[in-house]
């Protein structure tokens, strides 16, 4: 089992403890209240390309050689992330090893030294990256993006949340500084270690390398769109021997009392080998190699997610079969058997949860920096309630989620018209 507890500093830092004693690794990550949804369209980009540079500009490493090879030599491992809603920076290792990890992240999330030849490399590694959204004419095809903003945003769908070449292109160093200033502050992190370590010993260090931290949050979140009264659709053409899709019905943000339920059918239709869509789609008809089913959820707003691909010829076939599945679950929903097969998968995949240190520390960092509960719901918690769900609200649910007013289907490939015609009259 493991032991939860948060402490926060004098300065307003907020720091989660996760007290697992019987493995041998820790993991000591950080939140940050920072990404895409925080920038102006002028300067889309600047939240990716900051995550980037902070593993270049540290103080006490001369370049991110020395950097990355002093997380190597402790044998641990380190990731980052950037999303919409918020930044992760995560440092992995063995627990004997945890205040080197320590120092190494403060390292990381402290150092603003960025030097100008740093900025350009890295400015050009994000626009490597960035070719993998786009096609041989040069369209961006990043089907999460277009999708994320069809559902939530106003403007063109086809802005690339993370920038284009000619904003990343225009962000200066100045900048670069400017934007980890204001948004990272104390109260704008949430520290957590989770794993096998001393509290006491780490609190206390933790103290000496983020206690002089100051600053105050003065930014605004912009309110997404939510409003929407029919079914919105995109159709994009790429040069591709396959066509993807995604069909988005939104749903649940974090925390609503309905979002296990949400889960649940998330997972009843595309979430495992048995699903639905899986059986279906694939094992009956042959139209997908994957086919996948998912929630996707923000502080204030969420969806269920469909993803496939399939090659051109079979576009029109494969969108009908899943419409049909979601027609079915609309006019039939779910049986008790079917109910009770699921919970026992949604129960087993929440206790699981609480085997890996970084997945605990995800669970509860991420819910304190977009939540901030009085009393955090922990996965025990919510597996409990699995099996307190009954039949009646789960078909009261699927009512309120899978409609067309709810619906957002987005397409990215080669299609021809009799297909997208087609697809486009399934919607409704």
């Amino acid at each position: 089992m493991y032991t939860y507890s948060k402490e926060i500093l004098p300065n307003g830092l907020r720091v989660i403890f996760i007290e697992m004693p019987h493995i041998h690794s820790v993991v000591a990550s950080a939140y940050i209240g920072v990404g895409s949804r925080y920038e102006d369209e002028k300067k889309l980009g600047i939240s990716h390309f900051l995550e980037h540079m902070l593993f270049r500009g540290t103080k006490r490493f001369k370049n991110s050689f020395e950097l990355l090879q002093a997380i190597d030599n402790m044998g641990g491992d380190s990731d980052a992330y950037t999303s919409p809603e918020h930044s992760a920076v995560v440092i992995q290792a063995h627990n004997k090893h945890i205040g080197k990890g320590l120092q190494i992240l403060s390292d990381i999330l402290l150092g603003g030294n960025f030097k100008p030849d740093d900025v350009e490399v890295e400015r050009r590694i994000i626009q490597e990256e960035m070719k993998q959204f786009v096609d041989v004419k040069g369209d961006y095809v990043c089907i999460d993006d277009i999708s994320f903003s069809m559902m939530w945003k106003d403007g063109s769908s086809e802005t690339p949340l993370f920038g284009d070449e000619k904003t990343i292109a225009a962000l200066t160093m100045e900048d670069l500084y400017g934007h980890h200033k204001k948004f990272f502050v104390p109260e704008n992190i949430v520290l957590c270690v989770s794993g096998n370590f001393e509290k006491d010993t780490v609190y206390r260090q933790i103290g000496e390398l983020f206690g002089n931290l100051q600053g105050k949050f003065s930014a605004q979140k912009p309110s997404l769109k939510t409003t929407q009264t029919e079914p919105k659709y995109l159709f994009k053409k790429s040069p591709s021997q396959t066509t993807s899709f995604k069909l988005c019905h939104k749903a649940y943000p974090y925390k609503h009392k309905n979002v296990i339920i949400m889960l649940l059918l998330a997972d009843v239709l595309g979430g495992g080998i048995s699903s639905r869509l899986s059986l279906n789609v694939r094992e009956k008809l042959g139209l997908v190699y994957e086919i996948t089913c998912y929630p996707v959820m923000f502080s204030d707003v969420g969806s269920i997610d469909i993803y496939t691909s399939t090659k051109k010829e079979n576009f029109e076939k494969t969108a009908q079969a899943v419409m049909d599945e979601v027609h079915k679950l609309f006019r039939e929903g779910i049986t008790e058997q079917e109910l009770s097969r699921t919970e026992e998968r949604v129960f087993s995949q929440m206790q699981l949860i609480m085997d890996s240190p970084l997945a605990m520390a995800n669970w509860f960092g991420i819910e304190e920096l977009l939540i901030t509960p009085e009393t955090p719901d922990t996965p025990e918690k919510q597996a409990q309630k699995i099996h307190d769900i009954k039949l009646d609200d789960v078909h009261k649910v699927i009512s309120e989620i899978f409609v067309p007013e709810k619906r957002n289907f987005i397409v990215v490939g080669a299609f021809g018209w009799r297909g997208k015609k087609h697809a486009i009259s399934l919607l409704k």
